[in-house]
Order: structure tokens, then sequence, then C-alpha cells
């Protein structure tokens, strides 16, 4: 932990319930902050995967969602927590291989409509995420979860955090209040 952790940080590190072999993850949207994806890779030497592949990869660096994998410990920890608020991405958590989790992530970030076009699906904005898991059906919570055990996300207010896992019945989802070390300087 670094002497300057801020309550964000901490709560977050609380929140995030590691269970026995499980990894903390981040999928960060370049295009909110490509440098908290850019400093995971060149100041904290994070291996950094982009979503996008193929031709896409080639010209989208700087608007791509990475993954990235997160010490919760870590100053990286807190280099996001000092940008919450900004729809910067989310935090997931996962037993899963890195590439079987790689595999699924980008199974639900590339969708096809009913003619076969593919589009993108934004799910690691904050903003989509709260929208659009609510109005999943059980089954279709399990399919985007996959081996995912929770999501971690901002919720629509900075000082709170949502974490929404697989319950019996389809979506558990928990809102937590969090501190706010100065409510006015996140926007």
């Amino acid at each position: 932990m670094t002497a300057a952790t801020s309550p964000l940080a901490e709560a977050l590190r609380e929140q995030i319930k590691l269970q026995p072999g499980e990894r903390l993850y981040g999928i960060v949207d370049a295009a909110q902050d490509k440098e908290l994806a850019f400093e995971a890779r060149d100041r904290f030497k994070l291996p950094i995967r982009m979503l996008f592949q193929g031709e896409a990869a080639e010209y989208m660096d700087d608007v791509a969602p990475y993954l990235i994998p997160i010490d919760p410990e870590s100053e990286y920890l807190e280099s996001w927590a000092q940008r919450w608020g900004k729809n910067i991405g989310i935090l997931l958590t996962s037993s899963a291989d890195p590439l079987k989790l790689y595999r699924h992530l980008r199974g639900i970030f590339v969708v096809k409509d009913e003619e076969g076009q593919e589009y993108f699906f934004r799910y690691y904005d904050p903003r989509v995420l709260r929208t659009y898991l609510p109005t999943c059906t059980p089954t279709e919570v399990r399919a985007f979860f996959g081996p995912v055990s929770a999501l971690l996300t901002e919720g629509s207010t900075p000082d709170t955090m949502l974490r929404y896992s697989v319950g019996r019945e389809g979506l558990s989802q928990a809102s937590i209040e969090i501190p706010m070390s100065d409510p006015m300087s996140v926007t």
C-alpha cells in the first residue's frame, strides 16, 4: 500500500473481496482516459491487452478498451481511484485463466445484430453497464458474466460504488456508499 492511500482506494480494496485463486482486472476505456491505460504499461509495467483485434487494433489504440491485471495493493489501483467518477472503465474479478477471460470479454465486446452486422458493445463504460445489466434475464446474466465473479463500477454519483455478481435468480446488485475525501474534486 502507498503512504498516501486515499479513502476511495481503501474502499475499493475492501469491496474487491478476492477469493482464493481469483485476480483483479480492470478494463480501461482509453477513449475516456488513455493515460490510465498506458500508465499501466509504461509506469507500472503491467501487461495490457486491447480488446480490439485485426484491422481495428491498428488504428484504434488511443480509444480502445484494455484489459489489465491489477494487484489490489498496488499504486495503480490508487491511480484508478484518483479518476473515479469519470467513467474510465470497470473492475472485475475472475479465477479463470487469463486467456479464457480475455476471450470471453472479447466475445461480449463484439456483437451482431439481426442482419449479421458487427458492433462494439461498450459494456466497460459504467454508464452502459449500469443501464444494461438490470434489463438482463437470468440466462443473459449468466452468459454475460461467464468466468467473471464480480464487476465493480462507479454508480451514477461518484460517492456510490456498484457491485454486480450472479445470484440464484439472476443479477445480484449491491450499492455501496464510499467515502470521498473531497467530493468537489470528482466530476
